[in-house]
């Protein structure tokens, strides 16, 4: 694939940036450059983006919060699309649902519900990313998750515009039938209750958060998915003897066996190496594969 000048991109209206670091927009503070990075300013601009890279053959994916992403630390060959600009964010409230647009944080959508009496999402307190982000994976903590409460999603696919609603949604365990489409908006139905009780109901998940999870070190959550019908994921690679255990500077937390945690200056291909050998001991032990939560973007 030929470079990416910046003259080839001046169509774009929003923010661009060349050889970007990836380190600096996910949550591991780990990735080598993208060739571009893109910030489109509205649906058209995004659609301009979208096109260029079809025409001229160019990777190109979405990035939400980076929560789930361990990006190569030979960075990404291609564009990387971010729905940062505000009206990617915008809100709509009704009487018992609103539209979020998917670039929102998953934060900020808790806080501008609660001024509004609308909650339900509290379970998603201290799980960063956007609402885009969280939709695709079906992002949820401990028993419910935001399929859940999504009516309606707005997305382009094939650049063109659609809708789909409750019947056209399929949510499951970290996953959804929205994967391969560029999600725009939701539509949420939420419960009524007051500022305050919303307030409480979050500030007690991010207290079992801290007394559970290791929050102090730049890390993805969850590495692996929960396995059904037999122990979870953390139990398996506790049992296997990795808690603490250390590839440079990515180590298997001490506090929740299913976080890797960056110590301060980890690789990807520590990561890499660590979740392989992780994989490995857990299937020789339990006879079970572990699978990623975690998306792995670039050359590994």
């Amino acid at each position: 694939m030929a470079k990416i000048k910046k003259e080839d991109l001046s169509f774009v209206r929003g923010a661009v940036r060349l050889d970007e670091p990836m380190s600096r927009h996910t949550t591991f503070k780990i990735g080598g450059p993208a060739d571009a990075w893109i910030s489109p300013a509205d649906e058209d601009d995004l659609l301009g983006v979208l096109r260029y890279a079809e025409e001229k053959d160019i990777d190109s994916f979405i990035i939400g919060g980076g929560s789930k992403l361990l990006v190569s630390d030979k960075g990404f060959r291609g564009i990387v699309i971010s729905l940062e600009a505000p009206v990617f964010g915008a809100l709509v409230f009704e009487t018992e649902t609103l539209t979020a647009g998917c670039g929102i944080k998953t934060r900020e959508l808790i806080k501008k519900a609660a001024e509004k009496d609308l909650g339900g999402l509290e379970f998603l307190a201290g799980i960063p990313g956007t609402l885009g982000g969280a939709l695709m994976m079906n992002a949820g903590w401990p028993t419910k998750a935001i399929g859940d409460f999504t009516e309606e999603v707005t997305a382009f696919k094939d650049f063109k515009k659609i809708k789909l609603t409750k019947g056209d949604l399929r949510f499951s365990y970290r996953d959804s039938n929205l994967k391969g489409l560029i999600l725009l908006s939701a539509r949420l139905r939420l419960e009524n209750k007051t500022k305050d009780k919303i307030d409480v109901e979050v500030n007690k998940n991010l207290e079992k958060k801290r007394k559970t999870q290791d929050l102090g070190f730049p890390s993805v959550g969850s590495v692996f998915l929960n396995p059904s019908g037999t122990s979870p994921a953390w139990e398996l690679i506790e049992r296997s003897g990795f808690k603490g255990k250390a590839i440079g500077d990515a180590a298997v937390s001490g506090k929740h066996a299913n976080f890797i945690i960056n110590r301060g200056n980890a690789k990807a291909s520590d990561v890499s190496r660590l979740i392989d050998e992780i994989q490995k001991k857990v299937f020789k032990d339990s006879e079970i594969m572990l699978k990623l939560e975690v998306k792995l973007i670039g050359e590994f």
